[in-house]
């Protein structure tokens, strides 16, 4: 349990996506985090706090035998255990958006021009969580064609991604039928690049 929530609170502690491939365009070799930030530009907090997330993600990797922290792009696969830990620390922040989706009462303004200001920041986390998830589809998918697992460990992965995305967004969904507030969801993923026909909305 106790490694359950350190991967939660890695993945939880950054919400911007932004620069993720910022970070994998600059991490082909070995790189230190000064050099990293050097290159990229951003809040080193922040720029940190996405590493951390690219580690649990499985997407980096980190040479521990330095002073100083290196980093490199990862393309192996992620162990059995490494994957459990990722899928439960996603169910652990996705209970927590099914709990802040359940507790909003209204999801349009009252003036029915736009979404209200806490659906639109329960938004923002969903979109976030389900970039996360698909990013890890996309590199299971890379390593699948290239032999780097099995085809079988791939799609059993990538099926239960499929789940925790379609159970969220879902729910997204069925919060409220109607078809002013259906396009005004629809508007809010589309400026923020999600594919809408994926997620059934």
């Amino acid at each position: 349990m106790k490694l359950i929530l350190i991967y939660w609170k890695i993945i939880q502690s950054t919400l911007a996506t932004e620069n993720y491939d910022s970070i994998l365009k600059e991490t082909s070799n070995w790189i230190s985090t000064n050099d990293l930030h050097k290159k990229i530009g951003t809040d080193k907090a922040q720029m940190i706090e996405s590493c951390k997330t690219l580690l649990a993600m499985g997407y980096l990797k980190t040479n521990p035998k330095q002073s100083k922290l290196f980093y490199r792009k990862d393309d192996k696969a992620q162990s059995e255990f490494d994957f459990t830990m990722l899928m439960d620390a996603f169910e652990m922040n996705q209970k927590t958006e099914l709990h802040n989706l359940s507790q909003l009462s209204s999801v349009m303004r009252n003036d029915g021009k736009g979404l209200r200001q806490k659906c639109l920041d329960v938004l923002e986390h969903v979109n976030e969580e389900v970039k996360r998830a698909n990013m890890v589809k996309a590199k299971l998918d890379y390593q699948k064609k290239s032999s780097l697992v099995s085809a079988g460990i791939a799609d059993e992965r990538i099926k239960k991604l499929d789940a925790y995305i379609e159970k969220i967004m879902n729910a997204v969904a069925s919060k409220n039928k109607d078809d002013v507030t259906v396009k005004a969801i629809q508007t809010y993923f589309k400026q923020h690049e999600m594919k809408l026909e994926e997620f059934k909305i």
